[in-house]
This record gives structure tokens, C-alpha cells and sequence, in this order.
């Protein structure tokens, strides 16, 4: 019989929730869905139970993720026990082998996670089954698996702890005691049967022969050790073998191939054989070619829930020298489908949803995995967005308080492999200053290739909220092999990224990328971090406190120098946005947000316009000859070694893939075989060309270098070298095309594992198309792409050339299925430099003259009797800038120091004003509004403006409208009744200023319209345009 034994003792400073008197706590106590409670200790916030529980394990042993689930509690006589405190208790240390005890002075957390004064006293007392094996410590495996016998040794459903054990004596002469002269009892050895698994099934399996079919699916594989290895993928079922196909140059393959294997054989035969894994290195084909192996026996998989295995993750081994360690990690599906039985669907889980990967882990027997910590220290943050409401803000300045707050309270989340770590929280505070070391153990080499950072706001009512969340790969911040290094990083910025930054108080559709899930679609934060890895040992403490020496050594990495941002709209087509004008935001980081109010007022957007008809389909901005431009002013850390570098390579990648392009399109067009050798000579030349450039060097007093960039630069450079020296091989010894194009393809694949900076903390440069105050559409484009060098080959590879960027929707609103059509297509140049070489930008600039405008908007508003008047309630400043917000007096401005107005202020139109409705349109519908109101109690007569548009602006009556020239009518006038109206076409509302019409009549309605159309039809286009440009002659 096995027990779990658990002895509440006692607590000492439980939280008091009582307004009058003390708690009445009582503990309740949660194993596996059982739980059990104390008595209720009246009045008493040091309570003290003694109380013992047991739990009957039914003859299973603990696992290594089991925990208890202890709460403290305040009973209420009327009404629900609230929540004290709270702790959660792995029970992994129980796991030594035999019966064990252990005193637990538990520090208790409240209901959101914080860890509280309260201290609960238990301890557990854990008897394991007679014939238990002890379980595996780590706790994060969910089965040990013997290679040979398929043996699991502990951790999930196939725990074979009752199963068949024998007991041999040693061999040879007895031993004699030479104190007493007696023979010493032999001791005697414990071995479990090979195939014990399966033998304690054999007596209910049958050997009549069956059919069945045994579906493998190869997923992935990670950590594969090895240098430029090609890896593919060997099943071995029953002496049946089926194979993946090869990846080039990855030590992270994915496949995503599934196999099917056919057997007519009977259950007692099928069940002792064995299911191998295998992982090869298809470059070579020598004997030891093999990365790594696993095997199982296939009644093992039998036994599962559904005779499956989903989703698991392999840990593969040399079988000849298991003490070796790991020899990757293999992600794979398996199940047994027999007669009548349903086969499970082979659905890969998504990376979001693999929050603790090593607890799917199966590993052999005998394969330790060495610990190590990773060590996040974390200094600061900045630009975090707000995240709370202002009402309470708004409630003191009425009172006379001028206290503001930033409305934030983040704290740092570090994850890795299902475990994190948490720093403080900092309250209401926007750039908080953490100085605290984040540590977790692991077990390494881990299969998780990626360590997350996730910043949120902690709320005292609701749910802490994601603030944003951001992502290190592994393999971009350590190199595996003998020569390789452990991951590292920084001290360096990482970049935040998620939904937009305004703040709204009702949930939006793009909350799902603070999570991660999707392409973030705004820049909100960076936090300056750096990680370092320690082997051999497991953290003490998960979170101290960073030494100030080490919070000054960073400073040196927080320098800034100032960058301008420029760029130049030559076009803006297939803008689907029509019903508001239109206006472009250049932003990097947070510097250009037009829509944030913490941020100064810079000309980064575009200036609004109403989108015109294109004639055929679609809608386009008329900027004419005058092209708007923009600038944003930035500081950042001058990282332009680590970008130019990033540059450099991305530029051999470009240059690769184009000339491999043309060799294939040669191959294609069956050239004659001498011209496919010159062309794959002239590649290869290229590429040795181009490996031997020089990786850019940091510059003394101007850059600073960390660890990782000195580790990154000799990595690189050593990759290069054998690079050059493949090329150079493969261009004396090639003898076939097809070969070398494949070796070359897997150059390029090395290439581009080499062209990823994982230390780029310039954030990117983010382009939105705004209308109104509401986000439409944006494209995000990497700082490196536009950044500009003086050497030709660190230039970003679209730095001042003109590109054509297709606008995207946020979030879910991208997805094609949802919005097929373009938001906007713009065409325009970008540029990214220092201050200091900003006339390089001018120099680009050859198509036109730059020139720089003031502009400021007049308000005005429409009153009853009095007309457009800029005296009365404006909502908004007499003059001010486009959005209302700022005041913008015209005899306020004064031109720069160095430069003179070149004319008096004038009336510029809105772009679109100077087209009329039906440009473009060959067939258009003329509609107009009939007014009518009433005083209560009266009937509907005639209104002050009888005929108006849709916005309520007077027009003149329907047998008035002339027809332009150049159309002629197609019909009569006509009500319009295919809208939310009554059968009479009118729709009803209080008050017309105010709007909110209905199809159906009350009593207090006082207005009502309907609409009349009537379509025309061109007939001589040019007519109209002799028309349209002698009026717009006499308008100026």
C-alpha cells in the first residue's frame, strides 16, 4: 500500500480581512482533485491545527510534477470564505528512493501569486508501493525509457513499478567475517526482466493474426549536435524502415512527415518487437553518420491512453556510449490503430502552446543531462505604454492636486521551458530601474530554443495585463561544438513589441500580440537586460538583488547619439480608406507617434487628404508634383557596427540567391553545358568575392562592444574562412551542375544561420496609414534595411531607394480570409544616419527641390442665423494644427535661425477639393436629401434647409441640380428605398445636428429626411476636362 501523509501544524501571520475582530482561518489541503480541511480556528491569526491527512495512493508512486494545493481561508458564516493565502507544494524532493519525510516551513502567497508575511508549518510523509523504483528527480521528464528493454522507470501511465523483478544471488567463494568466522550472506542483485512491459500483457494477448496499422509522424528535431550537418530522419518499425527527407545545413530540421506501416501479424509477436528512432547526417556516409537514436517497444505505445503517443519529444543518445550525454531532440507522433479502434488526429501543437516542453520529454535510461542556470540580469525599462484608467487622476486635479503619475505598474516576467521567474513590481512608473538578477535551472542542453520575456501590469482589481512580450533564440546566442559557446547576451536593449500604444478602456482585437501571437504591429517598451549561463549547478535563490558596481559597469552601454529618420512619399494607390482623409506616420520606437501625448511634436506624418477615384478600381492620394516628406528626431545606441555587419551579410545572401536563380533558369532553358559552367564559375567567384570582405570592426570612442559581439565576430569570421574554402574546392572539383547547385544551396543555408544580429536594439521603423485618430494599416521595415554607411558595402540594402510597400492589417484584421483587398500600396524613400550625415540624404534627392512649409489650420463653426463664425464654442483652438490639439497662432511662427520666409501665408486647399465627386467615374448617382421638421404636436412641414447632403450641408433642390457637362441623365429622380427607412423613404430623428436616424416615427422626433438619386452617365469625356481646367482656372 503507498501513502501521502500531510500534517498541518500551524501558521503564524495570517492576513487579518476583518474589519472588526480577527480571521477565522481554516487550511484546506488539494492532492490529484482530493481535498481535505482543518477545523475553523475562531479568532486567531497564529493559528494552530495539528491536524493529520492521509492520502491513499492506490499502489501508484508519486510523479515528478506532482504537488499539493494548500489554501488558507477565512470562514464566513454568511456569505464566501474569501481567500488568505495560498501555496503550492512540489512533491519531486519525495522521490529519493523509499520512505520519506520532510518539514516544510511554507512562505504563503496572496491570491495573485505575491509572496505575504504568512508562514504555514506542515510536513509530508510519503510511502511508496514495496516494489517502487525511485522516480526521476529532475521532475521534468515525463518517463525514463530503457533502450533495451523499453522499460519506463517512472513518470506517466506505463510506471512499471509493480512490474516483474528477479533477485540472483553473485557468483564465487563466500566471503568470511573476520570477526566472527563466518561465512558473509551473499547480497543479492535486483534486475528487472528484459520486456516486462509487455510480458505483464501477455496473458490476455492473442496470437491469432490481426490486422493493424502503426502511423509514425516525424515532426521536428532540435539541438542536433554537430557542425553544417544535413540531417534526416530514420523510423524503424518491426525491420520495416522508412526515411525523411534531408534539410540542409539546420541542427533544427522540420519535417512534419508522417509514415504508415502496415502489419498481419498477431498482437503477441507485433508487441515484442520495437519502434527505433533514428537521426543521420546525410553529408556523410560513413559508419558514424548516425547523431542519435531511440528506441521503445511498440506494447509500450500499446498502453497508452488511445495506443498513442502525441506530441512527444524525444531524447536521442549513442546507444554504444549513453554516459555521452544528449545527442539532440526528436518531436514525434505514434500511434496503433487495430480493428475497430479510431486513430487520433496527428495535429502539431503551435509553439504557443508549449508552455513546459520538458515535461513531454521521454529519455532513455542511463542519459544525464547536466544542469545549468541561466542568469538574466535586469536593469532598466522604458517607453512602457499606459495601462491603467486616468479617472482617478482626473478626480484630483478637480481637488486641486497636481500629482501625476505615470498609469503603469510593470514587472518582468523570465520564462523558459514551462519554468520563470519574477521580478518586483514597480508602481506607477514608466521606466522603471529593477536591478535584480532573474535566475532558473535547467537541464542542459534543453530542447527549448527560445527564452521569453514578458513585461506586465499588475492590477489591483482584475487580472495582471501583458504588457508586451519579446523572444531570444538560443541558437542565435550560443554555437554548439567544441569550439562554440554557451548562450550569452548583452548587457544590451531588447525591443518590445504588440499592440498599438493608445490606451482604451474596452478590449481591442490586436491584444493577443502582447502575448506574442502574431507579428507585433507597435513598439511599446525596451528593457535593458543581460544573460549569462553557468554549468554544473542550480540556483539558490530565483531573484536578488543586482551590486551597484554591476548597475555602473552598464552605463557605458546606455550612450546616445542623435539619428534623423527621412522619407519621401512619391505615391500612394489602392488606399482603401475613403470615407476620411487620409495621412501617413513615419515612426522608430516611439519617436514620430503622432497619436501619444508624452511624446513631442515632430513632422512625421504626411498631411491629411481625401482619397480620389482612380477611374478603374481603386482610390489613390493626389499629392500631384509635390511630394510630402517627412523627419523624425531620434537618440539611440550607436550599434551601426553589429547593423553594417548584419548588411554586409544579407548582401552576400542577396547576391547568392540571385546567382543561383540564374543557374537554375539556365539549367530550365537547357543551355549548353559550357555556359552552365561559366555561369556556377562566376557564382562561385562571387562568393569567394564576397566572403573575403571584412566583417565592420567597432570604432574606438565611438562604439561599445560586449562579450557576445567579440564571440559573434570570431564565430563569423571562421564560418567565412570555410565557406571560401568549400567554394573554392568545389569550383576545381565540380563535375555536375545539378550536385553543385545543391552544395551551394546548402552555402546559402549557412549564410543565412550567419545573417541574424540577435543584439539589434534599434527598434524597427514602423509605417502607419492613419484616418482620422483611428490606425488603418501599417508595414514594419528592420532600422538596418534604411540605416546609411560611407562604405558601400554596410549600406542598408534599401537605404534611400525607392520601394513599394504593400500596407498590411494588425492583428486578425490581416488575415485574407477577412480583408482580401490592399489597404494602400505606397511607393516612397527611406533613410536612416546619423545627424552629422544627414546631407547625404539631401544628396539622393535628385528628382526635385526640397522645400519646408509652415502650416496651420483655421477653425471655424457653423451657427444658426450667424453662419461660419470662429466666435462661439469651439471645441478647438481659433488656429491650430491639423488635429485641433495644439495651438498654432499664425503671427506666432518664426522661421529657424538661418533661414527667411520666402512668401506671406495663402490658403492651400485640401488636395482632394480640387477634383470634383465624380472624377474618374464613368456612370455616377446624384443624390440629394429632403429635409422636413415639426413642432410638437404639429405636422411636417418644409425645414429651414430643405435640401441638403449627407452631412447636413445646404444643396440646392433636385429639379435645380444642373447637369454637367459632358454626361447626360440615364433616369428620373427616384426615391431611394433600399435603406433602413419607412415605406415613404424617410428616416427620423430628434434633432439633425445630432444625427441617429431611424426607419421608424415618434412622437419627440422633430426631423426627418429621405433621400432622392438619379444616375448620369458620361458621354464625352472630353468635354468635362475642358470644363474642369477652365474652372479650375477661374478658382485661382
Amino acid at each position: 500500500m503507498s501513502m501521502l501523509q500531510v500534517i498541518v501544524v500551524g501558521a503564524t501571520n495570517v492576513p487579518n480581512v476583518e474589519k472588526f475582530g480577527e480571521s477565522d482561518p481554516y487550511t484546506t489541503v488539494e492532492f490529484k482533485g482530493e481535498k481535505k480541511k482543518t477545523e475553523v480556528q475562531k479568532s486567531s491569526l497564529n493559528p494552530n491545527w495539528g491536524e493529520t491527512f492521509d492520502f491513499d495512493l492506490k499502489g501508484q508512486t508519486l510523479g515528478g510534477s506532482d504537488e499539493l494545493l494548500v489554501e488558507i481561508k477565512d470562514w464566513e458564516r454568511v456569505g464566501r470564505n474569501r481567500l488568505l493565502a495560498k501555496c503550492k507544494v512540489p512533491l519531486r524532493n519525495l522521490l529519493k528512493g523509499g520512505a520519506q519525510s520532510e518539514n516544510m516551513n511554507l512562505t504563503m502567497q496572496d491570491g495573485n501569486g505575491r509572496p505575504t508575511q504568512c508562514q504555514l508549518n506542515i510536513k509530508v510523509n510519503y510511502k511508496p508501493p514495496p516494489s517502487a523504483q525511485p522516480a526521476a528527480p529532475s521532475g521534468g521528464a515525463a518517463g525514463q525509457i530503457d533502450q533495451q528493454g523499453g522499460d519506463v522507470l517512472g513518470g506517466n501511465m506505463m510506471d512499471l513499478a509493480d512490474g516483474e523483478e528477479e533477485e540472483e544471488e553473485e557468483t564465487g567463494p563466500p566471503q568470511i567475517d573476520p570477526t566472527t568466522g563466518q561465512p558473509v550472506p551473499r547480497p543479492k542483485k535486483r534486475r528487472r526482466a528484459r520486456g516486462s512491459m509487455a510480458r505483464r500483457m501477455l496473458g490476455n494477448l492473442s496470437t491469432k493474426a490481426t490486422d493493424f496499422q502503426i502511423r509514425v509522424k516525424i515532426i521536428e528535431a532540435r539541438q542536433l549536435q554537430g557542425d553544417n550537418i544535413q540531417p534526416c530522419a530514420k523510423v524503424t518499425v518491426a525491420n520495416q524502415t522508412k526515411t525523411t527527407r534531408v534539410k540542409k545545413s539546420t541542427n533544427s530540421p522540420y519535417w512534419n512527415e508522417p509514415f504508415f506501416f502496415n502489419f498481419h501479424m498477431s498482437p503477441l509477436e507485433l508487441f515484442e518487437d520495437y519502434i527505433e528512432f533514428r537521426v543521420f547526417n546525410a553529408k556523410t556516409f560513413r559508419a558514424d553518420s548516425m547523431i542519435g537514436s531511440f528506441k521503445m517497444e511498440i506494447g509500450q505505445v500499446y498502453l497508452e491512453n488511445r495506443h498513442a503517443y502525441m506530441n512527444k519529444w524525444l531524447l536521442l543518445s549513442d546507444e554504444e556510449a549513453e554516459m555521452k550525454g544528449a545527442k539532440g531532440y526528436l518531436k514525434m507522433c505514434v500511434c496503433i490503430v487495430g480493428p475497430g479502434d479510431d486513430a487520433p488526429s496527428f495535429k502539431s501543437v503551435p509553439a504557443e502552446g508549449e508552455d513546459d516542453i520538458e515535461s513531454n520529454l521521454l529519455r532513455p535510461a542511463g542519459v544525464q543531462l547536466q544542469p545549468a542556470t541561466f542568469t538574466v540580469n535586469l536593469f532598466r525599462a522604458e517607453d512602457i505604454p499606459r495601462m491603467d484608467s486616468n479617472f482617478l487622476q482626473g478626480v484630483k486635479k478637480l481637488f486641486g492636486s497636481d500629482d501625476n503619475k505615470e498609469l503603469v505598474d510593470p514587472y518582468f516576467v523570465l520564462t523558459f521551458a514551462g519554468k520563470q521567474a519574477q521580478s518586483k513590481i514597480m508602481y506607477n512608473n514608466d521606466h522603471p530601474d529593477w536591478n535584480q538578477a532573474l535566475s532558473l535551472g535547467i537541464q542542459f542542453p534543453s530542447m527549448c530554443d527560445k527564452i521569453k520575456f514578458i513585461i506586465k501590469d499588475w492590477d489591483r482589481i482584475s487580472e495582471d495585463d501583458p504588457i508586451s512580450s519579446a523572444r531570444l533564440e538560443i541558437p542565435t546566442i550560443s554555437v554548439a561544438g567544441e569550439t562554440g559557446f554557451l548562450p550569452t547576451f548583452g548587457p544590451c536593449y531588447v525591443n518590445f513589441y504588440g499592440s498599438t500604444r493608445e490606451f482604451s478602456e474596452l478590449p481591442n482585437d490586436y491584444e493577443d500580440l502582447n502575448l506574442g501571437k502574431g507579428e507585433g504591429v507597435a513598439y511599446r517598451g525596451r528593457a535593458l537586460v543581460e544573460l549569462a549561463t553557468t554549468l554544473g549547478q542550480m540556483p539558490d535563490q530565483n531573484v536578488t538583488d543586482i551590486e551597484s558596481d554591476n548597475v555602473l559597469r552598464v552605463q557605458k552601454f546606455m550612450r546616445r547619439r542623435k539619428f534623423k529618420l527621412h522619407a519621401a512619399f512619391l505615391n500612394a494607390t489602392m488606399v482603401s480608406a475613403i470615407d476620411a482623409p487620409v495621412e501617413f506616420e513615419l515612426s522608430i520606437g516611439n519617436y514620430g507617434n503622432k497619436l501619444d501625448d508624452n511624446v513631442p511634436p515632430c513632422s512625421s506624418t504626411t498631411q491629411p487628404t481625401n482619397a480620389v477615384f482612380d477611374g478603374c478600381h481603386y482610390y489613390y492620394l493626389p499629392w500631384g508634383g509635390t511630394k510630402p516628406c517627412v523627419v523624425v528626431d531620434c537618440s539611440w545606441e550607436d550599434i551601426s557596427f553589429r547593423l553594417e555587419t548584419l548588411n554586409l551579410l544579407l548582401t552576400i545572401v542577396d547576391n547568392l540567391e540571385g546567382n543561383i536563380e540564374q543557374v537554375k533558369i539556365g539549367t530550365k532553358a537547357k543551355l549548353p553545358t559550357p555556359e552552365l559552367a561559366q555561369l556556377l564559375m562566376s557564382l562561385l567567384e562571387q562568393l569567394v568575392n564576397d566572403c573575403r570582405k571584412q566583417v565592420a570592426l567597432p570604432q574606438q570612442g565611438r562604439h561599445v562592444e560586449n562579450n557576445l559581439d567579440k564571440l559573434l565576430r570570431t564565430y563569423r569570421k571562421e564560418e567565412l574562412q570555410y565557406i571560401i574554402e568549400e567554394a573554392s574546392n568545389l569550383r576545381e572539383n565540380a563535375t555536375d551542375i545539378n550536385e553543385a547547385i545543391s552544395e551551394v544551396e546548402g552555402i546559402l543555408q549557412r549564410l543565412k544561420n550567419l545573417a541574424q544580429e540577435p543584439q539589434n536594439s534599434m527598434p524597427d521603423v514602423i509605417l502607419w496609414m492613419i484616418s482620422g485618430d483611428k490606425r488603418i494599416a501599417y508595414y514594419r521595415i528592420p532600422a538596418n534595411e534604411v540605416l546609411y554607411s560611407s562604405h558601400p558595402d554596410y549600406i542598408g540594402r534599401k537605404c534611400g531607394k525607392i520601394q513599394s510597400i504593400q500596407m498590411k492589417y494588425p492583428g486578425r484584421l490581416g488575415d485574407e480570409n477577412k480583408k482580401p483587398e490592399v489597404p494602400a500600396l505606397v511607393r516612397c524613400k527611406i533613410w536612416l544616419g546619423l545627424v552629422n550625415e544627414e546631407q547625404e540624404w539631401h544628396k539622393m534627392q535628385t528628382e526635385g527641390e526640397l522645400a519646408v512649409y509652415a502650416e496651420t489650420y483655421e477653425n471655424q463653426l457653423s451657427l444658426p442665423i450667424v453662419g461660419w463664425t470662429s466666435k462661439g464654442p469651439l471645441n478647438r483652438p481659433k488656429w491650430s494644427d491639423s488635429q485641433g490639439k495644439v495651438k498654432s497662432p499664425k503671427d506666432k511662427f518664426d522661421p529657424p535661425p538661418g533661414w527667411r520666409w520666402d512668401s506671406e501665408w495663402y490658403i492651400s486647399p485640401e488636395l482632394s477639393m480640387l477634383y470634383d465627386k465624380d472624377a474618374g467615374h464613368k456612370t455616377f448617382m446624384e443624390d440629394v436629401y429632403e429635409v422636413q421638421s415639426r413642432m410638437p404636436g404639429t405636422r411636417w412641414v418644409e425645414a429651414s434647409r430643405p435640401w441638403t447632403d449627407v452631412k447636413g450641408d445646404p444643396l440646392a433642390s433636385r429639379t435645380e441640380i444642373q447637369l454637367p457637362v459632358g454626361w447626360t441623365w440615364e433616369d428620373e429622380w427616384d426615391i431611394d428605398l433600399s435603406r433602413a427607412v419607412d415605406e415613404d423613404g424617410f428616416e427620423y430623428c430628434v434633432e439633425a445636428t445630432i444625427g441617429g436616424y431611424g426607419p421608424v416615427e415618434k412622437t419627440y422626433h422633430l426631423c426627418r429626411r429621405r433621400r432622392w438619386v438619379r444616375n448620369r452617365r458620361l458621354v464625352d469625356s472630353t468635354k468635362q476636362k475642358k470644363h474642369d481646367v477652365e474652372s479650375h482656372r477661374s478658382t485661382v
